[in-house]
Formats: C-alpha cells, sequence, structure tokens
C-alpha cells in the first residue's frame, strides 16, 4: 500500500513541476485509454477465476449491500455536515 501511495505522489509532483510542457496536454486522453484498459484486464482476470466466477451471485449480493450501505452512509453524514456548516449561516433548513 506504501507503494502506491508513493507513486501516486511521485507523480503529483511531477505532474506539478511539468504542468507548462507542451505534451502534458495529451495525458488526459491518454489516461482515459488507460483506464479502459485496465478494466478490461482486470474482467478478463475475473472471468478466468473460476471459483470467483461460480461464487458471484453470493459476492455480487455482499458487494451491493456494501454499496448502499457505503451511499446511505455518505448521504447522512453528508446531510450532517450541510446542516451543521449551514446552521451558522442562517440558510440551514
Amino acid at each position: 500500500m506504501f507503494k502506491i501511495l508513493a507513486i501516486m505522489f511521485v507523480g503529483v509532483a511531477l505532474g506539478y513541476l511539468f504542468r507548462r510542457w507542451g505534451a502534458v496536454r495529451y495525458i488526459a486522453s491518454t489516461t482515459m485509454l488507460t483506464i479502459l484498459l485496465l478494466l478490461f484486464v482486470m474482467g478478463s482476470e475475473v472471468g478466468r477465476n473460476e471459483q470467483l466466477i461460480s461464487n458471484l451471485g453470493s459476492l455480487g449480493g455482499e458487494a451491493l449491500l456494501i454499496a448502499l450501505a457505503g451511499v446511505g452512509g455518505s448521504v447522512v453524514a453528508a446531510k450532517i455536515i450541510f446542516r451543521t456548516v449551514l446552521k451558522g449561516r442562517g440558510d440551514g433548513k
């Protein structure tokens, strides 16, 4: 995990240093292509894993439950923070 964060911070530093370099404008389009390629490779790896495919029904249900809980918790937290921040301004309801 530390390696991943270190690589990301090195990328941020290099992006900051080279922000005025002309070739940097092409990074956005290549980033999308790279992400699509990574998703394709991950999908092919998942499709190749027989154990994962056979348990996809139960794993999918658990993933859906975790995603819904995460979204619900985020909505509740955002509402609390929104009301707390706007309470002092008189804009809160």
